[in-house]
């Protein structure tokens, strides 16, 4: 009794919908009476009018209104066709819908009788042959959807393959890459050291009174450098022990220090053929070490950037800083090591 109830209440639903429909057929044709009437009334007003006659309309004019007109009612009736044809339609799916619950009802309700007419066993059994046979029809079901899977052209995923780094000492000519906050900036490296050797010269003689010599320069391209020299004693063995002979300065320690920050290009555009960064690399003699310098947090576009050097057919050396440290150098530090 409850399925005919649910049925009652869905058609009830279909029902209210195809009156929707009907409705706005009902109310598009009144529309159309309405939008003739008030041509019939502007033209009877205009005709009233104690003003000049307009000039009569032409031959034309009244074909290519009547065209016009013609071609509203064929869309008018064109719609009322596809409505209609819309309200068959779902009317014969509904019926089709009653007769398939109707049919599966009957057919439960058969299936009921006959189990109650079994005994405790039988009834047992049957249970088991209908469980078996509900579940081979979802096993075909889910063997099709298997099938239809495996028909499908499976997504294939790209797996970036790099050569397995050697290290190897820096020897030759080396250019300097700042990757900061994705940005990238060519260092001056070899320009900014020329300076110090003139800036050096010039304030040699600062240490004859002090015992270290700092400096800042620049900047050149975006960076300036500060650097420290120091005085160191030469020592001298006599009979009398060992004193100092005199003393000559000695290159300390320098920094690299951007006057702003980011600096250079965006990652994205310093990657485009034709770049800042792509005209400076190709500028590069043959065979130079491209080391980069960069921070926690740039090492995806590292990647990016290590694959368009190597593209262009250069050595790479990265050389990992902490945060907040800039770039620099001293007679201690250690040398750039290739891949």
């Amino acid at each position: 009794m409850r399925r005919v109830e649910d049925n009652t209440d869905e058609l009830g639903g279909q029902d209210s919908f195809l009156d929707v429909v009907t409705n706005i057929v009902g109310i598009l044709i009144l529309l159309v009476m309405v939008v003739g009437m008030r041509s019939s009334n502007a033209v009877t007003t205009a005709l009233a009018d104690t003003r000049p006659p307009q000039p009569a309309a032409t031959e034309d004019d009244v074909l290519a209104a009547h065209q016009t007109a013609a071609e509203a009612e064929r869309d008018v009736r064109d719609f009322v066709r596809r409505t209609v044809a819309a309200r068959d339609e779902a009317l014969l799916r509904e019926q089709e819908r009653m007769w398939l619950n109707t049919a599966v009802a009957e057919a439960e309700h058969e299936i009921a009788a006959r189990r109650a007419k079994l005994n405790t066993e039988d009834q047992r059994d049957f249970d088991l042959r209908r469980q078996l046979t509900e579940a081979q029809v979802t096993l075909e079901e889910l063997t099709r959807e298997q099938i239809a899977l495996l028909s499908q052209k499976p997504a294939t995923e790209e797996i970036e393959c790099e050569p397995t780094p050697i290290g190897k000492v820096v020897t030759g000519k080396e250019a300097h890459v700042l990757l900061s906050d994705d940005h990238v900036a060519m260092v001056p490296f070899e320009e900014l050291l020329e300076l110090m050797k003139d800036d050096v010269s010039a304030n040699i003689w600062r240490l004859r009174q002090d015992d270290e010599l700092e400096r800042t320069i620049g900047p050149i391209n975006g960076f300036r450098l500060r650097y420290w020299f120091i005085k160191t004693a030469v020592m001298a063995r006599s009979e009398a022990g060992t004193v100092m002979a005199g003393s000559f300065p000695r290159f300390s320690k320098c920094y690299f220090l951007p006057i702003t920050a980011p600096l250079g290009e965006p990652a994205a555009e310093a990657l485009r053929p034709g770049s800042e960064f792509a005209q400076h690399l190709q500028r590069l003699r043959p065979g130079t070490t491209v080391t980069i310098w960069t921070y926690p947090g740039n090492y995806d576009r590292l990647r990016e950037v290590k694959r368009t050097v190597r593209e262009l057919g250069f050595l790479i050396a990265v050389r990992p800083l902490p945060p907040g440290t800039p770039i620099g150098a001293s007679r201690y530090g250690s040398e750039s090591v290739s891949e």
